[in-house]
């Protein structure tokens, strides 16, 4: 099966993601700044999305002790940068229906296990923070498409890989495709940056991983922490599982990895208030 084949397949029950999203998320690579204000009244139109951005920022993570009434006061109190991860969150898992005999919700949760884990490995690797969260809650978008385009197919794929297979060889094996290069080819059909549909589709391990694009090494690393952590491993274990080779394409210091692990396994496990 040709990827192409898979979007025919789920054609018309693809998720597809608010304007604003995609606004927010090129802004990653805009040199000037974006207007806030026109990105208020953006958001403004869409009154569900409104609704989930202000609830989540009533939330212990960002509330606090002033409650947030309105979109102008989320940017003043929260911040662009918090607002903007709000609303591409908000905006990404609203995008998403209802899949027979999938759990959508344990989906996210992976998903934002996987992205802020991502956001702080690329703290210790120098890299954009926020992008790196967008791209860990889009990594796993490919495996929606799947369960859409082939629900017979999908059940076998989630069995063996609860078997301690990796799905990517599995997806592979079975459908001659996997869901690392489906969720990029989804991403870039919803005109996201070239980096993150690159970080999607290149984030399984490569033949020459120095070519591997930072992003995509990020994503690669954060979902086997994730992973490991919630099989119930040690931090001491799950340290010396990390390839060495990858912490160094990373510039990442045994140190700094070492440091970091009670946060990792925080970001790992946690039940995130975004969903």
């Amino acid at each position: 099966m040709q990827v192409a084949e898979v979007f025919d397949r789920a054609s018309g029950k693809l998720p597809m993601i608010p304007k604003v999203v995609q606004v927010l998320v090129n802004s990653f690579n805009r040199a000037d700044v974006i207007n806030s204000q026109e990105i208020g009244e953006t958001v403004g139109h869409d009154q569900v999305l409104t609704a989930r951005v202000l609830r989540l920022a009533n939330s212990a993570r960002f509330g606090g002790s002033r409650r947030v009434g309105s979109l102008d006061e989320a940017l003043i109190i929260l911040g662009f940068d918090n607002l903007r991860i709000l609303v591409i969150a908000s905006g990404v898992t609203g995008a998403t229906a209802n899949i027979p005999n999938f759990d959508l919700k344990l989906f996210w949760q992976r998903c934002f296990q996987i992205a802020n884990t991502c956001k702080v490995v690329a703290h210790l690797a120098g890299q954009n923070p926020q992008l790196a969260f967008t791209c860990g809650l889009l990594a796993r978008i490919g495996e929606l498409v799947l369960h859409v385009a082939v629900p017979d197919k999908t059940p076998e794929i989630d069995r063996l890989v609860a078997q301690g297979r990796e799905r990517m060889e599995v997806e592979t094996e079975l459908l001659g495709v996997d869901s690392a290069h489906v969720g990029s080819e989804l991403a870039w059909r919803w005109s996201l940056p070239d980096n993150i549909v690159s970080a999607i589709g290149k984030q399984h391990p490569q033949a020459h991983p120095a070519d591997t694009p930072a992003l995509a090494t990020v994503i690669r690393l954060s979902r086997q922490i994730v992973h490991q952590f919630n099989q119930g491993q040690p931090q001491s274990a799950v340290q010396a599982s990390l390839p060495a080779d990858t912490l160094a394409l990373l510039g990442i210091g045994a140190e700094q990895i070492s440091e970091a692990m009670p946060e990792l396994q925080n970001t790992s496990t946690l039940i995130d208030e975004l969903l």
